[in-house]
């Protein structure tokens, strides 16, 4: 490949970085984006269409599956982190989940930096700019109408066709544990039992770079980055796996993720020194924080055997309704804070309170090791909102083409373990209450290798028992970011901090765990660091 130049280098072709390099192409002026994509192009590949494909594309071509270091707090278990190695990057492979965090969360975020674009109000235009919600009933001081993202509650999805078997079932049994009904979530507040949201089009998946039109972007695929270059403290550009070089006239940004963008940070040379000297790096800015503060949202499935599998309650049961499945299977999210002794044990004070934890229930087990998808079973996702563990990434060499080493470091504190053991009690009530005890006979635990011994868990099974279960069988919801975070790496606008013309629009420069799914996040922070550009 011959060397070339544009205005702006745009590296990762994800989520973020075809919000960016879209944005970036209509400016007045036109100005020249190249985006650099390590993966393909999606757009021959079937499964990518619709959202229940990303139950097959996992672990696929279209998937850098990492693989973590051996977590000790999770019996050693090596853990498969998920991110997409494709142009679209997480929006090719999630399940279009679209879920803000609680306001609360985006104020901390702004508090944490000093700067209130990151709050709740500074982010809300943002979050409007993204979305096509489809209910105009929806508070518009909340809601976007205009966005490039189709947006819409389930009970508006498929003309409000999309009614499941358990929904009014699964609602009073949250409401029968004194759960309250939130369904407008005004003023940003996402606490209590709400309709799940998503993004998806007529049932089909709506990827980064469909919804944000390339016209006029140069896309190089298959095309690996090694190094950012410079001149003295200047981005000048990037050197590719095979020598070429690819030039900046304005500025390099930073979309890679939060695995490689920590990676490609210090093969550059930014990061810290101890570890750059001794992979014989040249240290262009000694930066500490690279790498640092990795953040993911860890949770646990449970599966649950109907009483009658052949009702139609779950996905693969003969009577269950195709059309309820053309995306994943869902309804209600519950999100919810801790009571008031599990806060006082742990010093959060009532000012402090947040949400910490959601359930949603899921008519189709996902992957569960052992669960049929025959009907048989339902399942749940319980899941630590703010986790306050925090991992890390480095590099083993001074190659791009050995994956980063990532250490999760997930349930090393003990708020994090009482929160996912209490959220998974509250779940195992609700499953249990009056609403829901005709229709579910037991938990089911999952098997397979590395999985003997377990036995269903019960709403009053002791925390001893819940929490191994949780150190056996948890994951990561592939919801990670923070490992360039700002105010340690980037400054407010993100400005790699000691150097010019490099700047990271990913989710590696959210400081703190946000509550909710990422994507809506996500999107919007990318249209506003867009705006600083």
């Amino acid at each position: 490949m011959d060397n070339i130049t544009a205005d702006y280098v745009v590296v990762g072709g994800g989520l973020t970085g075809c919000v960016v390099a879209s944005r970036l192409r209509q400016r007045n002026g036109q100005p020249s984006v190249i985006l650099l994509e390590a993966g393909l192009d999606p757009s021959g590949n079937p499964a990518a269409a619709g959202l229940l494909g990303g139950l097959s594309l996992q672990g696929g071509e279209l998937d850098y599956a990492y693989q973590s270091d051996p977590e000790p707090n999770t019996v050693n278990r090596v853990h498969t982190l998920n991110a997409g190695k494709v142009l679209g990057g997480g929006s090719i492979l999630n399940y279009g989940g679209w879920l803000r965090a609680d306001a609360a969360d985006y104020n901390d975020w702004a508090e944490i930096v000093a700067d209130h674009r990151w709050s709740y109000q500074g982010l809300k235009p943002w979050f409007r700019k993204t979305e096509r919600y489809a209910d105009p009933q929806a508070d518009p001081d909340e809601r976007g109408f205009d966005g490039a993202m189709h947006i819409s509650p389930i009970s508006a999805s498929e003309s409000g066709e999309r009614k499941y078997p358990l929904r009014e079932h699964t609602k009073r049994a949250w409401l029968e544990l004194g759960v309250p009904e939130n369904t407008r979530r005004k003023n940003g507040s996402t606490r209590g039992l709400a309709e799940m949201v998503e993004n998806s089009h007529k049932g089909m998946r709506q990827p980064a770079q469909a919804s944000y039109p390339l016209d006029g972007v140069q896309i190089l695929l298959q095309t690996l980055v090694q190094r950012v270059t410079f001149s003295g403290s200047v981005a000048t550009g990037v050197e590719l796996a095979d020598g070429c070089i690819i030039s900046a006239r304005k500025e390099v940004i930073l979309c890679a993720g939060a695995y490689r963008t920590p990676q490609l940070l210090m093969l550059s040379g930014i990061g810290p020194r101890g570890l750059l000297s001794e992979l014989g790096i040249a240290v262009r800015h000694d930066s500490p924080y690279v790498g640092q503060n990795l953040h993911d949202h860890f949770a646990i499935y449970l599966a649950f055997r109907l009483r009658d599998s052949t009702a139609g309650y779950a996905m693969g049961s003969s009577l269950w309704n195709p059309g309820l499945c053309k995306t994943l299977p869902w309804d209600w999210v519950v999100s919810e804070p801790l009571p008031a002794e599990l806060m006082s044990k742990h010093g959060i004070k009532a000012e402090q309170e947040r949400n910490l934890w959601e359930a949603i229930t899921l008519y189709v087990p996902p992957g569960i090791p052992g669960i049929p998808i025959d009907g048989s079973h339902i399942a749940t996702s319980t899941m630590l909102l703010r986790p306050t563990s925090r991992g890390k990434v480095s590099i083993r060499s001074n190659s791009i083409s050995d994956p980063p080493r990532i250490e999760p470091n997930y349930l090393s504190t003990a708020l994090d373990r009482d929160t996912l053991v209490h959220a998974t009690r509250e779940t195992l009530k609700a499953l249990s209450t009056g609403a829901m005890r005709p229709i579910i006979e037991s938990e089911t635990p999952p098997s397979g290798p590395g999985l003997d011994g377990l036995t269903p868990l019960t709403a009053d099974a002791p925390d001893e028992t819940i929490e191994e279960r949780i150190r056996r069988t948890g994951m990561q919801h592939h919801h990670s970011g923070g490992t360039a975070a700002m105010g340690r790496v980037v400054d407010t606008e993100g400005n790699v901090i000691g150097v010019h013309q490099l700047r990271i629009a990913d989710a590696s420069i959210i400081p703190i765990p946000l509550g909710g799914h990422p994507q809506a996040s996500l999107y919007a922070m990318a249209e506003q660091i867009d705006s600083f550009i």
